[in-house]
């Protein structure tokens, strides 16, 4: 996939389109939200600083957003522990999940609060950012979405040697991220615990639903 410099710039021919396999795609982040479902009527750009960020994912234990722009995952709440993890993963990969960047950690603030932000504007700076560095192994953010929009505009350049992706291993989490190395949500949630084991898929989401209610009740 090659995307051009000026792939962002309003005044160039190449303006939101990128390059596969020698089609030309068109990418912006209004066929990203329109692909993905959103509303564009419903579509606002997030205004909160990082430091509110930070007193959210911290449960008010940050109150500034480190001058180095990373913060701890240690230092998070379990719950955006968790979203960073699953961020880290699948959202925007990265190898670096032990420390949290404004981008990431101001999505899983999205997510997490539920906050409105233009997701398509989101996707596509991330993906404009691979023309702003000489890092030859950078991940592509969002990866299935960015592989169905190319094919629902050319789904001959699917070849039969092109095949899914595996998982090398499935995403889990230690059971200590509930321990108390990390800052509960909600005090004593996870007090019980075992600081053993691993979490399976239908755990964690299990884990993030009993969370969510008990913060919704909590803030009644």
């Amino acid at each position: 996939m090659n995307i051009p410099e000026d792939c962002d710039n309003p005044l160039s021919q190449e303006y939101q389109k990128v390059y596969v396999r020698g089609e030309s795609v068109n990418f912006s982040p209004n066929i990203i939200n329109k692909f993905s479902g959103i509303d564009e009527a419903g579509v606002v750009e997030i205004e909160v600083t990082d430091n509110h960020v930070c007193k959210e994912i911290t449960t008010n234990q940050a109150k500034v957003w480190p001058k180095k722009d990373k913060i701890s995952s240690r230092k998070v709440s379990v719950k955006y522990a968790i979203l960073n993890r699953i961020g880290a993963t699948n959202w925007v990969p990265t190898t670096y999940s032990s420390y949290i960047a404004t981008g990431l950690g101001k999505f899983i603030y999205v997510v997490g609060t539920k906050a409105k932000m233009d997701f398509g504007n989101y996707v596509f700076e991330q993906t404009v950012k691979h023309t702003k560095t000489d890092v030859v192994k950078f991940p592509i953010a969002f990866p299935t979405l960015m592989c169905s929009i190319v094919l629902d505009q050319h789904p001959n350049l699917k070849t039969s040697t092109d095949v899914p992706k595996k998982r090398e291993s499935p995403l889990t989490l230690h059971y200590k991220l509930f321990g108390s190395s990390h800052v509960p949500y909600i005090v004593g949630t996870f007090e019980t615990v075992p600081t053993v084991g691993l979490m399976t898929r239908q755990e964690i989401v299990a884990a993030l639903k009993d969370t969510c209610v008990m913060m919704d009740e909590r803030k009644a």
